[in-house]
C-alpha cells in the first residue's frame, strides 16, 4: 500500500512539473515568461533656445540594416518615440528636421534583453535643430 501511494504521488508530481519551460541550461533556471511588447525610448528635439519643438519629423534608422527604420513627427513635449522592435538591434542614428531645419546626428544602441524587448543607451536623447 505504502508503495502504491508513493507510485501515485510522483506521477501527480511529475505530471505538474513542465519540462517544457526549462532553459537548456541542464535544467539550472527556470525560464522566464516575459510580456514581450515594444520597447520605446524617448528621442527629445528642441530649437536653439531650448523650447521644445512640436511636429518635427524625426527619423531612426539602424545603421546596420538601413531597412530598419522608424520615422514620425515628435508630439506635444517635443518627443517622439523611437521602437527599439522597429529599428533593431545595433547601432541607430537619429536624426530630426523642421521648417527647413536639420538636428544633429543622435545614436542609440539597442541590445536583445529578455523580457525587456531591448536595452538601449543612452537612456533618453536630445535633439537640437541647426542653422
Amino acid at each position: 500500500m505504502r508503495f502504491a501511494l508513493a507510485l501515485v504521488t510522483s506521477v501527480v508530481v511529475l505530471g505538474c512539473f513542465d519540462p517544457g519551460n526549462i532553459d537548456p541550461d541542464a535544467g539550472t533556471r527556470i525560464r522566464v515568461n516575459c510580456d514581450t511588447v515594444s520597447t520605446t525610448w524617448p528621442a527629445l528635439v528642441t530649437d536653439l533656445s531650448g523650447a521644445v519643438v512640436v511636429g518635427a519629423d524625426v527619423t531612426a534608422i539602424n545603421e546596420g540594416n538601413l531597412s530598419q527604420k522608424s520615422t514620425g513627427k515628435t508630439d506635444a513635449r517635443g518627443i517622439f518615440l523611437v521602437d527599439g522592435k522597429v529599428v533593431g538591434v545595433g547601432a541607430v542614428s537619429v536624426t530630426a528636421t523642421f521648417n527647413g531645419l536639420t538636428s544633429n546626428v543622435g545614436r542609440f544602441t539597442f541590445t536583445p534583453a529578455e523580457c525587456a524587448g531591448s536595452v538601449v543607451e543612452p537612456r533618453d536623447l536630445r535633439l537640437q535643430l541647426q542653422r
